[in-house]
């Protein structure tokens, strides 16, 4: 017999809870697309974007994913055969890489594994042999949805700073904005590249490209980008309609408006302090299942892992059965792996992941716990019990 009538709950790494105002914003008719609010409402959302990643550069809007502005973050910025060097800790790493190499960008990739930030004295080290300066730009995703590593931004850009190399710096915050710390200008961060279905709590479809001076500059020399994807008359656009090259995304610009109000509302200090506790609520869990038995957070320093989502293994055991119960007998769906693909993983199958980021509180993260607890007990997962009997120690600090 199932129990998972009722509202399924999505513990994925995106697309993550929409709250109910946001959905309400939505529930309008259609507005006029050439005056009115909606013009203010798109210009405040570039402004609030802006500001959370403490910035004094511009937003643009895409309609669009994430991959859709990798490609624009690219396209803008370098000419085919310039060399870009990309930090991979994960799938989604080595994914932009990809991208940049079908851009017919010279690719170089810095595979750092699936369990630890970038180093940036590694980093600072092929800066200071480039004496040529023919590496253009550095990628870095913040934090690799597929395994939950957490790149330090700042000592990356420290690592650029020292080297006083000219190379343009990148990230992709699209799992981790509004979920982990990012500050744009103080880190020298010259393009954030982000999505709204994740942290920003909206149906997928927005994107955003955050772009300081130094990058707008580079872009003015960048020939023949095409017309969809260039980001200079998004910048100053003289028509309205070319913030998107073409009609608004109207409702989800209302649901986006509504969802930044959500976050300003609790303040940015009080939503990073929100999702480290989330965050440790999950990996004491797992920590605690791994007692006794085969379960394991797969970034194993604390520092190193993401406020936003927990990769986790059962090496030897296969996680997909946990994934198909809890979803099929209690209404609970966990990310699926993303790049464990060897033996050794039973082909992603011993690999599994929990989103924790956006609106989200206590007692909806101990429904995941408490679940998937029932889970590995139907599944016949070693594990030791009780996980939740630790939480006052974080939730009471």
């Amino acid at each position: 017999m199932s129990f998972s009538n009722g509202r399924q709950y999505l513990a994925t790494p995106g697309p993550s809870i929409i709250p109910d105002q946001v959905l309400r914003a939505m529930q309008r008719p259609a507005p006029d697309i050439y005056k009115g609010e909606i013009i203010d409402i798109t210009e405040n959302i570039k402004k609030d974007i802006s500001n959370f990643a403490e910035t004094i550069g511009e937003t643009v809007i895409y309609i669009s994913n994430g991959h859709g502005v990798w490609e624009a973050s690219l396209v803008n910025l370098f000419k085919p055969k310039e060399k870009v060097l990309v930090i991979a800790n994960g799938h989604f790493g080595k994914s932009w890489a990809k991208l940049a190499t079908s851009l017919r960008l010279n690719t170089q990739v810095l595979d750092f594994g699936r369990c630890a930030p970038g180093d940036p004295n590694k980093i600072e080290e092929i800066l200071r042999a480039d004496t040529n300066n023919t590496i253009k730009g550095l990628l870095v995703v913040q934090a690799d949805t597929s395994t939950s590593v957490l790149n330090n931004l700042k000592e990356i850009g420290d690592a650029i700073k020292n080297t006083n190399h000219p190379c343009l710096y990148l990230v992709d915050s699209i799992a981790s904005f509004g979920c982990d710390p990012v500050e744009m200008d103080k880190w020298g961060i010259d393009v954030l590249v982000t999505s709204c279905q994740k942290g920003l709590m909206t149906p997928p479809g927005l994107a955003y490209l955050v772009i300081s001076k130094r990058a707008e500059t580079f872009s003015k020399n960048i020939p023949n980008v095409s017309p969809y994807w260039d980001w200079k008359p998004r910048l100053d656009p003289e028509f309205f309609y070319m913030n998107f090259f073409g009609t608004a995304p109207t409702h989800l610009l209302y649901a986006q408006k509504e969802a930044l109000k959500i976050m300003k509302a609790e303040g940015k200090n009080a939503i990073f302090a929100r999702h480290k506790k989330l965050r440790e609520l999950v990996t004491c869990s797992i920590n605690h299942w791994g007692e006794a038995g085969p379960l394991k957070l797969n970034v194993p320093n604390e520092s190193h892992r993401s406020n936003a989502v927990t990769t986790f293994t059962a090496k030897g055991h296969n996680l997909s059965l946990l994934r198909e119960w809890v979803e099929k007998h209690l209404g609970l769906t966990i990310g699926l792996s993303l790049g464990f693909d060897e033996n050794e993983f039973l082909n992603g199958d011993s690999v599994a992941r929990i989103g924790h980021m956006g609106h989200l509180n206590p007692h909806m993260l101990i429904g995941v716990i408490s679940s998937l607890e029932v889970g590995l007990k139907a599944c016949q997962i070693p594990h030791q019990n009780s996980a939740t009997k630790t939480f006052h120690q974080i939730l009471g600090k």
